[in-house]
């Protein structure tokens, strides 16, 4: 299935930006609470650790930055299993505070960074931490703190950011959006112009608001329409110059030559054999004496000989079947195909059908000789059991595609539009002038149409007008 460059792009920005904001907003949510009790606990030790050699000169705790901690915060010195300083709110006196020295640093959840070691208990909701720095042996400063965690605070940024969510990601869906169309617009402009290329159209021009490497593509493909509008130019000239120096009736009565003569070289050659199996026949001669075998094969004769006097009828009457109101049905192509696919069914072939709707500006008889030619051939010559035809409409009108899996000598493609025109490797026999009226046909409504090897397989198209 073909997804639109522009919704990949859409889809790829909005899935990227998506996972980045939910990334970010992950951590913030699994990492606030963590990093603010850390950084609490962190902002404590460092302020021990900077007075604690002040402290162990004499200094009181009333006179370092202790001071500047938190109202939650207690200390005590305790010295020679006395406590000789107390700041703060109580909770440990002398009969407990040897157990409670004690009972941290037997913990095994205390962390102990050098001199000090601190334990971290969460009871209702409040870290209570305790430090203890030792000086020496039996000199100790116990500093306890209280910090409120932060699930109340949660809750509210949890609350915050389902609507900053909702905000990003209307912002991020409308950034994907812009940076998408402001990628795929102008390639999409490229593709439309190269398609216009294509067809030949050298009129257009094509022009990007850009400063970035599309200016400098789009530069190039116009540098490079202006060459091939210069050479497609010249060469009109050429033909239209070689066309006018050609003496028109003169070529038209050669034509006409060659057809005779290649006629009768057509139908001679299976008269004399007919001919010769009747003689053989009448006179019971040799292995003729076989009337059943050989009037079967005389039979095949005569239907060659009515295949080429059939084909030839219509490529003289072709001109008498158009008008300029011929219109048919695309859907007249399944009625043309039905008798195909009997035929398709013996040579166990499957035809595979995918038509758009629309009307053609073509009578419905020419339009039966080329379906029904260009099929016959496909199925006679496809090297795999099926054969595709896929119509279309495009912008320039409605495209007919006959498909097989094959080759063909490049050298023979466009002598196969010859009239009695075979390829020495044919399997089939026919009149050798299915192609030929093919090509009568498009000409005779202008429609261009062109055979070609396309990876394995012959393709023929051609560009019918839509009325």
């Amino acid at each position: 299935m073909k997804i639109n460059l522009f919704v990949k792009t859409f889809l790829m920005l909005l899935i990227s930006f998506s996972l980045v904001f939910i990334g970010s907003m992950y951590y913030s949510y699994t990492r606030f609470s963590p990093m603010y009790i850390e950084k609490n606990i962190d902002g404590v030790k460092q302020n021990i650790l900077s007075n604690a050699s002040t402290l162990k000169q004499g200094t009181s705790l009333e006179d370092t930055s202790l001071m500047d901690l938190s109202s939650e915060t207690a200390f005590i010195r305790y010295q020679n299993q006395t406590i000789t300083a107390s700041i703060g709110p109580t909770f440990l006196t002398n009969d407990n505070i040897l157990d409670f020295v004690i009972g941290i640093y037997d913990s095994e959840e205390a962390i102990q960074e050098g001199s000090l070691i601190y334990y971290v208990d969460l009871q209702d909701d409040i870290y209570q931490i305790n430090y203890i720095y030792q000086f020496e042996f039996d000199d100790y400063l116990i500093v306890s703190t209280r910090i409120q965690s932060l699930q109340n605070v949660d809750q509210v940024l949890n609350n915050i950011n389902i609507t900053q969510s909702i905000i990003v990601f209307i912002a991020i869906v409308l950034l994907s959006f812009i940076i998408s169309k402001s990628v795929v617009k102008p390639i999409q402009q490229i593709g439309a112009y190269a398609k216009g290329l294509s067809n030949l159209d050298f009129n257009q021009n094509l022009k990007l608001k850009r400063q970035d490497e599309f200016r400098d593509l789009v530069t190039s493909l116009n540098e490079l329409t202006f060459h091939l509008k210069k050479a497609f130019s010249e060469l009109q000239e050429a033909n239209q110059k070689l066309s006018s120096d050609i003496d028109y009736e003169k070529a038209q009565e050669e034509k006409k030559k060659q057809l005779i003569m290649t006629i009768n070289h057509e139908i001679k050659t299976p008269l004399a054999v007919m001919k010769g199996m009747i003689e053989g026949m009448i006179d019971g001669v040799g292995r003729y004496k076989d009337k059943e075998t050989y009037l079967k094969e005389l039979l095949k004769q005569i239907e060659s000989i009515s295949t080429i006097t059939q084909d030839l009828t219509y490529t003289l009457r072709l001109e008498d079947k158009k008008t300029d109101h011929d219109v048919v049905s695309s859907a007249f192509i399944h009625t043309i195909l039905q008798p195909l696919e009997e035929l398709a069914k013996q040579k166990k072939i499957k035809i595979q059908k995918n038509l758009e709707p629309a009307s053609l500006w073509m009578s419905e008889e020419l339009l039966n000789i080329l379906v029904t030619n260009l099929v016959k051939n496909a199925l006679s010559y496809t090297t795999e059991p099926w054969v595709k035809i896929d119509g279309s409409i495009q912008s320039n009108g409605y495209v007919l595609v006959i498909r097989n899996k094959g080759s063909l000598p490049e050298a023979e493609l466009t002598k196969l539009f010859d009239s009695f025109y075979r390829l020495n490797t044919q399997q089939e026999k026919g009149s050798g002038l299915g192609l030929f009226i093919v090509k009568q046909i498009c000409d005779l409504y202008g429609y261009p149409y062109k055979l070609f090897n396309d990876a394995g397989d012959v393709v023929f198209k051609v560009l019918i007008s839509l009325k």
